[in-house]
């Protein structure tokens, strides 16, 4: 189990296009791709080093109708020990260990999916994830037999 903190965040390219009317059937997709890991010279803690995972992430309507595209970075605080593992395991396939893998993906999704939602409403498109609706109760078949006990 690697031991991280996320200890950074930023966005460096938004693209937001709206193409057409939105109407008629719709399939929304979404795609997250971690491009790069590389080791970063910022020493935040005495004997922690900070890890830059690269992204791209998209969401696309269709058919063609409207796109957000995101470019940022997120930076992730581990120890020296597991810097090495991870860089190796990265250099032979661009893969790293699951646990790691799952804390970069939630918090690239969480910091995304807010920031999609507010654009998505500024261009009126439909928000991209099923939102909670509240919905009045149905009312209850009366029962015949009144049975209280």
């Amino acid at each position: 189990m690697i031991n991280m903190t996320v200890v950074g965040f930023a966005l460096s390219k938004i693209l937001i296009e709206r193409k057409e009317a939105i109407k008629g059937k719709i399939e929304v997709k979404s795609k997250l791709n971690v491009k790069n890991m590389k080791k970063e010279d910022i020493k935040l803690v005495e004997g922690k080093d900070v890890l830059r995972f690269d992204f791209d992430y998209s969401i696309s309507y269709e058919p063609d109708l409207a796109k957000v595209d995101m470019q940022g970075h997120l930076l992730l605080m581990v120890e020296p020990k597991q810097t090495k593992e991870l860089l190796k395991a990265w250099e032979k396939k661009a893969q790293v260990p699951e646990d790691v893998k799952i804390g970069v993906y939630n918090t690239i999704f969480h910091k995304c999916n807010i920031k999609a939602l507010e654009l998505e409403e500024d261009f009126n498109l439909p928000p991209h994830l099923q939102l909670p609706y509240i919905q009045a109760a149905q009312p209850e078949k009366e029962n015949k037999a009144n049975y209280t006990g």
